[in-house]
């Protein structure tokens, strides 16, 4: 009988342990999970905000010209430099200086191609590398391709 006795005692203290324990630690485990996917979110939005921030600052940094003849010649070459591998036609460079304002140079490119090529161009233009703002792009068909318009822009430098 004592044996009985001990081996239902020990039992007893054994679920009266898991039953105050084991809840209080799966509590803790659960904040402890939630705590870290807030962690990772909050990682991942400062991770896109600050990629978000670096384009801004290298859009900023290369897209300026002090004066505008350079701003059009710059203007210029990114497009070109962007045409540049592609199965594009019927490409249009108009380029222009601003005398006044924030803009040092204004222009526009016009280019046709497979719907494949006229994208690429559009990524190409809008990469920061670029050296350039775009202000306006329009896509359409033209006979059986696609006919991309930019329209960019540089600033002018900070006195």
């Amino acid at each position: 009988m004592r044996r009985y006795r001990l081996g239902l005692l020990l039992l007893t203290a054994a679920l009266a342990v898991f039953v105050t324990v084991v809840p209080a630690a799966r509590r803790e485990r659960d904040a402890a999970r939630q705590q870290h996917g807030q962690a990772r979110e909050e990682r991942e939005r400062l991770r896109v905000r600050l990629a978000d921030l670096s384009r801004r600052t290298t859009q900023d940094e290369g897209a300026t010209a002090a004066d505008g003849v350079t701003a059009a010649r710059a203007l210029r070459l990114a497009f070109l430099r962007a045409t540049d591998g592609l199965a594009v036609s019927g490409v249009e460079v108009r380029v222009s200086p601003v005398p006044r304002g924030a803009i040092a140079a204004r222009g526009l490119l016009a280019a046709e191609g497979r719907f494949t090529d006229v994208l690429r161009l559009a990524r190409r233009l809008a990469d920061p590398s670029s050296g350039l703002l775009l202000d306006r792009v329009n896509l359409g068909e033209a006979r059986s391709d696609v006919r991309l318009v930019a329209e960019a822009f540089i600033l002018k430098e900070a006195p």
